[in-house]
């Protein structure tokens, strides 16, 4: 296969996952042309529990096999919806078992790019944007039900022409789980918006689908800030959510509901690209999108049901959803300051296992020594590793996955790519990738401009 086919199939897949995910199950329009209400309250509990079946107990290889099926059934469910209408409701909550298969499916292809996080953005984008030609045509018409079963089809065709994912070494613990809480509490906030914000919002639309270009938009955004500290674009999704209830309480009417919905929207897209680099950094990623991609539909069914509680209440609304907000936050600092603390003890006690530090090892971690030219230090050498390891700036072990910490240290020793995949019994080709994501996560467009980086840190 070509190299550019490592860069483009990652994206057509990941987009025709997002593109069914929004035109059907979760209360899309095609779902809503079914006469299928509350799509989402049927398709949730199933997915929930097949994700997270899939992710604890399905091994590796056993997945990728079920994948053709999974996404052939999801396909042939999404073309019944248009002809059993009237049995809608049992149709998602099948679509909630296979389509699990297809959301991992999808989510794991990324693992197999250099730039997995580019190609995530990307097919962010591209899936919403999809989305918007759909709302311009028929609703009732077959083509629209076929072209949405014809991508799904696509996935297992293109994931088969990339390599596989190889499963790091070190154990997931090493892995930032500590933002899953922050997310399974942001994502209340997004079924809120399903129950409450969305149906205001249709019936007060002044440009109907504007609000997926601020979607857009804060992807592109969340991910410039993901490059620097995951953390900034977590923030920003913060504020944007809170911008947005305030507007709900403020400034009722017209303004009211388009304005808030363009916020959530925004506020969404920078919370979903964070998440999706927080589960490219976990060891296994069938595990890691499984748990993950559970959590995420936890919080929004259970935003769902508070939405469906709170309805017709604005003020209580706005209050919970500042409240979820807030306490968000929270658990993130703490979790993240405890991760931080737990690394630091670990560093200094003999016989405890290493740990990356939390989001807050950022801020305190202080200035660092320069990392050494490569070569230095007798290069290829464990004491040349050594050396460069207590000089490598602190942060890096937040930002970068073990593996890619791992093939970055050996690299900056001097050792070559060669060299490397022999230690770590990868592929040649496998390192180089791990070093692209470095690039990629670092600002910088090779190992030149990388190495000036880490010696002006």
């Amino acid at each position: 296969m070509t190299e550019k086919s490592l860069y483009t199939y990652p994206v057509l897949c990941f987009a025709a996952f997002v593109f069914w995910l929004v035109s059907v199950p979760m209360d899309g329009p095609l779902a809503g042309a079914a006469g299928v209400a509350n799509a989402s309250a049927a398709f949730l509990p199933i997915h929930v529990a097949a994700l997270l079946l899939l992710g604890l107990f399905c091994p590796r290889q056993a997945f990728f096999r079920l994948v053709p099926a999974g996404c052939l059934a999801t396909a042939v469910l999404t073309l019944l919806l248009f002809f059993k209408p009237s049995a809608g409701s049992w149709i998602l909550a099948c679509m909630g078992a296979s389509g699990a298969v297809v959301a991992i499916a999808a989510c794991v292809t990324l693992c197999q790019s250099p730039v997995p996080l580019l190609c995530a953005a990307a097919g962010l984008v591209m899936g919403n944007l999809l989305v918007l030609p759909v709302l311009l045509r028929p609703l009732d018409s077959f083509w629209i039900f076929a072209a949405v079963a014809v991508f799904l089809l696509a996935i297992p065709v293109l994931a088969a022409h990339l390599p596989d994912p190889e499963p790091m070494e070190m154990p997931d613990e090493t892995g930032p789980w500590h933002y899953l809480p922050f997310i399974l509490l942001f994502k209340v906030i997004c079924g809120l918006m399903y129950v409450i914000v969305m149906p205001a919002y249709h019936q007060e639309a002044a440009f109907p689908g504007f609000e997926m270009l601020f979607y857009v938009a804060a992807v592109f955004g969340a991910y410039r800030l993901t490059r620097i500290n995951r953390d900034l674009a977590l923030i920003g999704g913060v504020v944007l959510g809170m911008a947005a209830f305030t507007i709900m309480q403020t400034a009722p009417g017209l303004f009211s509901a388009n304005a808030g919905m363009f916020a959530l929207q925004a506020a969404t897209g920078m919370v979903d690209l964070v998440l999706i680099a927080v589960l490219l950094d976990l060891a296994d990623p069938v595990r890691a999108f499984g748990i993950g991609l559970a959590i995420v539909c936890t919080g929004i069914a259970a935003g769902e049901l508070m939405g469906r509680y709170f309805a017709g209440m604005t003020g209580a609304i706005a209050m919970t959803g500042h409240f979820v907000l807030n306490l968000s936050v929270l658990v993130l600092y703490f979790l993240g300051r405890y991760g931080y603390i737990s690394s630091a003890g670990s560093a200094q006690t003999p016989g405890l296992a290493e740990t990356k530090p939390g989001p807050a090892a950022v801020a305190e971690a202080g200035p660092a020594a320069p990392v050494p030219d490569p070569g230095r230090d007798r290069p290829g050498s464990a004491a040349g590793e050594d050396e460069v390891e207590k000089k490598m700036p602190r942060y890096l072990r937040m930002l970068l996955s073990e593996r890619e910490y791992l093939v970055l240290k050996k690299v900056l020793a001097g050792k070559t790519y060669r060299q490397t995949a022999l230690e770590l019994a990868l592929s040649e080709s496998t390192v180089k990738t791990y070093m692209h994501r470095v690039y990629e996560k670092m600002g910088v467009s090779g190992k030149k401009k990388l190495f000036e980086k880490l010696s002006n840190l």
